[in-house]
């Protein structure tokens, strides 16, 4: 965490102070309780071990803690996950999107109520499904040059995003990066040790919280930069290099486990 000093800081934490009061922008996250992934094949023991991996990334959408995998709670679940299947479905996945011939995507829901049940009875904090809007600046840093991240041109990158969205339920918008913004921004600015004009420029979305991430390439992956903006407090953590789709999840679950901590309530025994 870093701070200039003088009246640096006073504006840093007023603008700080100004944006998080700033009414939000919450919106319903939808499905945070089914969920996608690859399931080696159709057999009775892959099937039990995606249902546990896709309980486990369910879990991790809308439990508050550190490390849920040390909850008793869900330790207790995620033993007998498939009592907690809703649903599930399989279909094909193309030969160029995975090489094993019998694997197969599926989808599993889970049932809300039961989870909830157990979770509340462990009184284990639960973010739920209406949570505010993050603004996201994003600066790519590939082959020596520097820009900021613009869907048209990035399909890859835009797709990424999508996903890490929705895997940690982090509903996100993007700024416009209009003539103005551009006159007023650079991407230097963005992990800049001052962070003033970023939060200035961030104020006319109204949102809560404003993340700033700068991914380079290196080699065949991506080292992550970020810094979080949030009821007054600034969170800053470097990810390890990754695949992309990674490389983007580390920076929203740095996301999520701020605003899970902030919004996130424990249940009330009865």
């Amino acid at each position: 965490m870093i701070f200039t000093k003088g009246k640096q800081v006073c504006l840093l934490v007023f603008l700080l102070a100004y944006l998080t009061a700033m009414p939000a922008e919450a919106v319903e996250v939808k499905g945070l309780y089914e969920i996608e992934l690859i399931a080696n094949s159709q057999s009775a023991a892959d099937r039990e071990q995606a249902i546990k991996q896709a309980l486990y990334a369910v879990l991790s959408r809308v439990l508050v803690a550190d490390d849920i995998s040390q909850i008793p709670a869900v330790q207790q679940v995620l033993n007998g996950a498939q009592h907690y299947v809703k649903q599930f479905q399989y279909s094909l996945i193309s030969a160029d999107e995975y090489s094993a011939s019998d694997a197969r995507l599926m989808r599993v829901e889970f049932d809300e109520d039961q989870l909830l049940e157990v979770m509340r009875k462990s009184q284990v904090g639960i973010w739920s499904e209406i949570r505010p809007e993050t603004l996201v600046w994003l600066v790519v840093d590939e082959d020596g040059k520097r820009q900021f991240y613009n869907p048209e041109s990035m399909p890859d990158f835009e797709s990424a995003l999508a996903l890490a969205s929705k895997i940690k339920g982090v509903p996100v918008i993007f700024p416009m990066l209009d003539l103005e913004e551009q006159q007023r921004i650079s991407v230097s600015e963005v992990l800049g040790a001052d962070s003033r004009n970023l939060l200035a420029v961030s104020a006319r979305y109204e949102v809560p919280a404003v993340m700033a991430g700068r991914v380079t390439k290196k080699g065949q992956c991506w080292q992550g930069d970020w810094a979080f903006y949030f009821d007054n407090k600034i969170k800053q953590w470097r990810s390890d290099c990754l695949p992309l789709k990674a490389a983007m999840q580390a920076g929203m679950g740095g996301a999520y486990g701020v605003l899970a901590n902030y919004y996130g309530v424990k249940p009330k025994q009865d």
